[in-house]
């Protein structure tokens, strides 16, 4: 096919054959978990983002040998849409990047990951390979690099720390009702408060009885769960694939509104605890007008919802503490910023100045250790060894190995 100009020559980075990239599995260890870290929540992403996530370079050879690896494994596919005249850093960073539909993760990667990188990577939920909407997921990535990079958020985080069981009940403690107990349901993204709200985020590209009653489930979950208890609201972001004029009583803006009405009509809360002030809807091009720009709106996260007179839509920033104000009687809400800083999936800048956490006590409990062993006194002196943890000369202060550092 390469002859008759149906398909092209493969890259030099990918022509790797498995045997080569098995035995070489645990070089470039660091950036294959990033990659992994990264596809694990976000599904799809392109190169470009990929290195935004994780704040490495595409022309660092060590991440295309990593790529190429991966690729070889059946770890990973990659691919991209051919253009006329791309070539060089743009065809690059156009590349897409998703997890392959294989159990090369379980068979390969995971028996050689210590605990604190499993959970690294997998935020401690198991690896799947599904989900691959491309526009969406890549739509969904690029959203939260853009709220990384210029708004003050404590963390973000992807779909699968976004199920509604665990944003509204496990979270915080309360008993999930049987109905959810094994649901999937969740959003696309979450987005943290630096007062800990959670900012769901819904990707919407189109609106079905499917969406309606995930609105509605929303609904009710909020109505379960105030926003002083589990302190989560929901912003449905219409990424229409047409030209439907915003207006037209046929536009998916106008069918997503409808059915968020509705939703709050049929499940309205307290007069303290109204979902109508907790469900908003934003357009795509009200954030990003045109390519490589952001409106004054996307600054302050301004959406509507559904709270004017009559039901009628009201402008809101989400990042307003008086207008969406934040958990009262929810513990720590804050806390899993600190903890999302050893996730890989987080956008660097938001890992950036916090500390990491050590997880090998899990590990050590495992194994029968109740505690971390300490150090004993020495049999000749009978002084603590207080200095064996020291080093000497060009050897730096004994810690913990950075592979069990989550």
């Amino acid at each position: 096919m390469e002859h008759a100009g149906l398909a092209g020559k493969r890259p030099k980075h990918l022509s790797t054959d498995r045997d080569t990239a098995l035995a070489r599995i645990d070089h470039q260890w660091q950036a294959k978990l990033d990659l992994l870290g990264v596809l694990a929540s976000w599904r799809t992403v392109t190169a470009e983002q990929f290195a935004a996530l994780t704040d490495r370079h595409l022309s660092d050879s060590h991440v295309s040998r990593a790529l190429g690896d991966m690729f070889a494994l059946d770890l990973i596919d990659t691919g991209s849409l051919w253009m006329p005249g791309a070539s060089g850093d743009a065809a690059v960073r156009a590349r897409m990047l998703r997890p392959s539909a294989s159990h090369a993760f379980d068979q390969l990667m995971k028996p050689r990951m210590t605990y604190s990188e499993w959970v690294s990577v997998t935020a401690g939920e198991k690896f799947l390979t599904g989900g691959q909407y491309d526009r969406h997921n890549v739509l969904t990535t690029e959203l939260i690099l853009r709220v990384a990079e210029l708004l003050p958020v404590a963390t973000a985080l992807g779909e699968r720390q976004s199920l509604m069981r665990d944003i509204a009940y496990t979270a915080t403690g309360a008993d999930v009702p049987p109905a959810l107990a094994n649901s999937q349901k969740a959003g696309d993204a979450v987005i943290v408060r630096g007062d800990g709200v959670r900012i769901v985020v819904e990707m919407t590209a189109s609106w079905s009885k499917a969406a309606e009653q995930k609105a509605f489930l929303w609904a009710e979950a909020m109505e379960r769960r105030p926003l002083d208890d589990a302190g989560f609201i929901v912003v449905f972001v219409v990424a229409d694939r047409t030209n439907a004029g915003r207006g037209s009583r046929r536009s998916l803006d106008a069918e997503v509104r409808k059915g968020i009405s509705r939703a709050t009509r049929f499940r309205p809360g307290s007069i303290h605890n109204r979902t109508a002030g907790r469900m908003l809807v934003v357009d795509w091009r009200d954030w990003f007008p045109a390519r490589h720009e952001v409106s004054d709106e996307f600054l302050f996260l301004s959406a509507q919802r559904p709270t004017g007179p009559a039901g009628g839509w009201e402008d809101v920033s989400l990042l307003d503490g008086s207008a969406i104000r934040p958990p009262q009687r929810m513990y720590a809400p804050t806390a899993v910023a600190h903890y999302a800083a050893g996730l890989r999936l987080v956008p660097h800048q938001l890992r950036r100045g916090r500390q990491p956490r050590n997880l090998s006590d899990i590990t050590l409990q495992r194994f029968g250790f109740k505690e971390p062993p300490h150090l004993i006194l020495d049999p000749a002196s009978g002084a603590p060894r207080d200095n064996a943890d020291r080093g000497y000369g060009a050897t730096a202060a004994t810690k913990v190995p950075e592979r069990l550092v989550f």
